[in-house]
């Protein structure tokens, strides 16, 4: 039979180690989105002139068929059908990063239909982003908020009397702070077994770091996961790590013919919409 002290060192080794495995992780990702944005900053820069020639084509889609919203020629339902058009390009445009679509947007969704405006502007994050449940999330709160008025107490720098190890404090608890704002309990707890690690700590405290663990390990497998799927360069993930330099190249290449499909469609799109006759075959479409 194990004794609790058994059972609670136990508990602490398998703390140890899922610590161990979630930062070797975390450096693994980190090694990876540092490759990532290294891709995409190439990408940006060599595609920017593309980038730029396609903002201009749909600006200049957007303004023609601004043009048409108040064209008898056509029917109410395909002046809705217009507006409903501009308003998806425009958003298109916003991601980009291109400001002026933000003048199309605010003339086109009315300031109080807020349901139209977020299905529009953030479908993301409404569809993707579930709401937790308030018991737990009021606990969550009240458990970080105990946390960091330990630390702070523990590390303020103002209770600090050398004042060699002031700045250290003054660092440290910038941390402490930010991952407060931040609501990270990870981060706090963290922070705790770096810095306090050197105290017995309760069966009840190991099991909530083995907890806050597990969620944060989830979290960078699933992030890492979707990098690999979804994210920004997808099609380069794969070879990130073989070093050779031509299939990295040749990924790029392939990003970038991808702008450029999107430039040809959407000079397609404009050639489309861009008189009134072939628009109106186009909404009927």
């Amino acid at each position: 039979m194990h004794t609790p002290t058994t059972t609670t060192q136990k508990r602490k080794q398998e703390f140890d180690k899922k610590l161990q495995q979630i930062e070797k992780e975390e450096l693994k990702l980190k090694a990876l989105e540092q490759e990532l944005l290294r891709l995409q900053s190439r990408v940006s820069a060599e595609s920017a002139p593309i980038v730029e020639e396609f903002c201009e084509l749909r600006l200049e889609t957007l303004k023609k068929l601004k043009s048409f919203l108040t064209d008898s020629f056509f029917k109410k339902k395909e002046i809705r059908q217009i507006t409903h058009l501009m308003v998806e390009l425009a958003v298109g445009l916003q991601r980009i990063g291109d400001s002026r679509a933000e003048a199309f947007l605010k003339e086109l969704i009315p300031k109080k239909d807020t349901e139209v405006e977020e299905e529009y502007r953030e479908p993301e994050r409404r569809r993707y982003t579930p709401a937790p449940p308030a018991e737990k999330e009021a606990e969550g709160r009240l458990e970080i908020k105990s946390l960091f008025r330990q630390l702070a107490k523990a590390f303020h720098p103002d209770k600090e009397p050398l004042e060699h190890l002031k700045d250290e404090k003054t660092s440290l608890m910038k941390k402490i702070t930010a991952a407060y704002e931040n609501q990270d309990l990870y981060g706090l707890l963290k922070l705790e077994k770096e810095h306090l690690g050197g105290r017995e700590f309760t069966e009840e405290k190991i099991e909530l770091y083995i907890k806050q663990i597990n969620d944060r390990l989830k979290e960078v497998k699933s992030f890492e996961g979707s990098l690999k799927k979804h994210g920004p360069l997808s099609t380069v993930y794969r070879f990130l790590y073989s070093r050779k330099s031509t299939i990295q190249e040749y990924n790029i290449r392939n990003e970038i013919s991808k702008i450029e499909e999107e430039l040809q469609r959407e000079k397609e799109l404009q050639n489309m919409v861009w008189d009134r006759t072939s628009l109106k075959i186009f909404l009927k479409g």
